[in-house]
Order: C-alpha cells, then sequence, then structure tokens
C-alpha cells in the first residue's frame, strides 16, 4: 500500500513573516512598507471583532509578507506569483497564501475571507496615506486628517502609482464608508509613525534583527 506524506503546514510566526521578508526585500522602503501594512491590518481585525492573540498574527502576517517577493520579482508576470509557490514550498498555510494572491486583483483571487478582503483595504490606502503626511509641513502622519487624504485622493497628479480605483474596492470589502476607513489606516500608522518615516523625523534602518516591536494597538479617543 502506498503511503502519502503531507507537508506539514509551517506556524505562520511574525517573526517567520519578518524572515521571510528580510530573506527577499533589502531596501527599506518595502520593509517599511510591509510595517505599515501589517498594523493596517492589525486595526482591521480589530475592527473585525479578532481577539483571538494568534488569529490577529495571522492577520498582521499577511500584511507583512503581500509584497515580500517584490523587489525579486515586480513583473505583473511573477510578483505575486512566485511569492504564493514560495509560500507553499516551503509549507505556509493556504489561507494566508490565499490571502496574498487576493491583495492583487490582476490574480483573479477573488477576495472572499474577512482577512483577505482586508489586505485589500489595507495595502494601496496605507502607501497613500504614507504619502499625504510626507507632504505635510510636520512630515508626520500625526496631523494628518482625514479629509486631507480625500482631497488628494481627487487630485491625480499626486501619487500617481497609488490606484484609487483599488482603495474604493478595499473600503467597499470591508464594507467601510471611505472616511472612515482613512481614518483607521492613519490611527494605525500613528504608533509606529517613526519606524515608518512619517513621525517628522529620519527613520532608522530595519536590520533583519531584531524583529521589530509589534506595533501598539492605537489610542482610544
Amino acid at each position: 500500500m502506498r503511503r502519502v506524506y503531507r507537508r506539514r503546514m509551517l506556524e505562520p510566526t511574525r517573526a517567520r513573516a519578518w524572515a521571510l521578508l528580510c530573506e527577499f526585500t533589502s531596501t527599506q522602503p518595502l520593509r517599511r512598507h510591509a510595517l505599515s501594512v501589517e498594523a493596517s491590518m492589525r486595526a482591521l481585525a480589530r475592527r473585525a471583532g479578532v481577539t483571538e492573540p494568534a488569529e490577529l498574527e495571522a492577520w498582521g502576517v499577511v500584511g507583512l509578507i503581500h509584497d515580500f517577493d517584490y523587489e525579486r520579482f515586480p513583473s505583473l508576470d511573477d510578483h505575486v506569483w512566485r511569492g504564493m509557490e514560495i509560500l507553499r514550498q516551503r509549507g505556509w498555510p493556504e489561507r494566508i497564501v490565499r490571502a496574498v494572491g487576493a491583495h492583487a486583483s490582476y490574480t483573479g483571487i477573488a477576495p472572499e475571507a474577512p482577512m483577505e478582503r482586508a489586505i485589500v483595504a489595507a495595502d494601496e490606502l496605507s502607501g497613500f496615506v504614507g504619502a499625504c503626511a510626507l507632504v505635510r509641513p510636520s512630515r508626520s502622519v500625526r496631523d494628518l486628517p482625514a479629509a486631507s487624504v480625500l482631497k488628494k485622493m481627487k487630485d491625480k497628479a499626486f501619487a500617481r502609482s497609488v490606484d484609487r480605483g483599488e482603495i474604493r474596492r478595499g473600503a467597499e470589502l470591508v464594507g467601510m464608508p471611505l472616511g472612515e476607513l482613512v481614518a483607521l489606516v492613519i490611527a494605525a500608522q500613528v504608533p509606529v509613525a517613526d519606524a515608518l518615516g512619517v513621525g517628522g523625523v529620519a527613520p532608522p534602518d530595519l536590520p533583519d534583527d531584531p524583529v521589530p516591536p509589534v506595533p501598539p494597538e492605537p489610542a482610544s479617543d
């Protein structure tokens, strides 16, 4: 009788996610983007009612690694596809692989699970919020109003590479008014603003080791 051996699933910890990101990503802006999206994903998880620490970490992990292959494989023919392939080869859980794939609309993977919907909402908007912060006199997200971000979305010359349609789609997928989602993402960035380079000071480099601190929960109003 032939035995069937199944690959043991890897536990998707934050430390493993950071190690994977750093293995494939050396540029500091991409590492900071990963931390930014992680913070937004954790905020979206809490809004969705996630309280179990391992599940909250899983949402954050998707934020950390959603673009881990981009620096090495930036073309549309490779990016995300190669990343999903690598994740499967290394035994990452399929729901993490699928969420990474769902963040790019061109994969055809429809965002269905709450975590998959959230990564669409978090990705483009996290980057756009950072861009909006950097053109303020303070160069800080801490005094960035949501209204300013919404106004910048209408300026097609600003941050041209950001897909406004994907930002709006993300808000629809998580069932939030756009202004409310913008405010959530801004609040998520504030506790890690200095590390992200949107705190009004030059950000420190993010080395392979140690793993950066977990993004704190935003302060309540």
